[in-house]
């Protein structure tokens, strides 16, 4: 029985974290307290072709996952482990919905035109108005509070057990 995830899924899960994290925190802390307008337009640009990225590469491990052989399961309670796989799922679904609806909405407010096309339209001052904005918002706080509950997870397991970095690493 393997003690390690394979290369590519390790490889996978270190950039899509640090795509997620990057994502994360300038959305949340550095995006949305710029006033939309003119000036924004290469942070959009950037935050959107990383987004669409992060979602490519979601689904790429989604796939990579299910091919690979996974590592021998973890010795823990039978509520922890449906805990455990219920955060994967959830982290994975959130990160496609927060990507589906951040297209929705580049398409629904034509920001997608405007930020890779160059399209001469107005840039609404209130994304969260549209519903595909809120939603890309909310999910986006479950997709953290899912984030600091799977390393929460980690490093009470490697508390209590063992490492189990060494999993996901090279």
């Amino acid at each position: 029985m393997i003690d390690k995830y394979s290369k590519s899924t390790v490889t996978l899960h270190w950039i899509n974290g640090a795509l997620l994290l990057f994502l994360l925190i300038t959305g949340t802390f550095v995006l949305s307290q710029i006033p939309n307008g003119i000036e924004k337009i290469d942070s959009f640009r950037m935050h959107m072709i990383i987004g669409i990225i992060t979602v490519i590469i979601s689904i790429v491990r989604i796939i990579n996952i299910l091919k690979t052989k996974e590592p021998q399961k973890l010795e823990m309670s039978p509520f922890r482990a449906k805990m455990m796989k219920f955060n994967h799922i959830a982290i994975y679904v959130l990160i496609v919905g927060i990507g589906m609806s951040g297209i929705l909405l580049a398409q629904t407010t034509s920001l997608g035109e405007i930020v890779f096309f160059g399209a001469q339209k107005e840039i609404y001052a209130h994304m969260g108005d549209f519903t595909m904005g809120m939603a890309h918002g909310i999910l986006t706080k479950v997709l953290i509070v899912m984030i600091i509950m799977h390393v929460a997870g980690v490093v009470a397991y490697s508390l209590q057990k063992r490492n189990i970095i060494k999993r996901m690493w090279f």
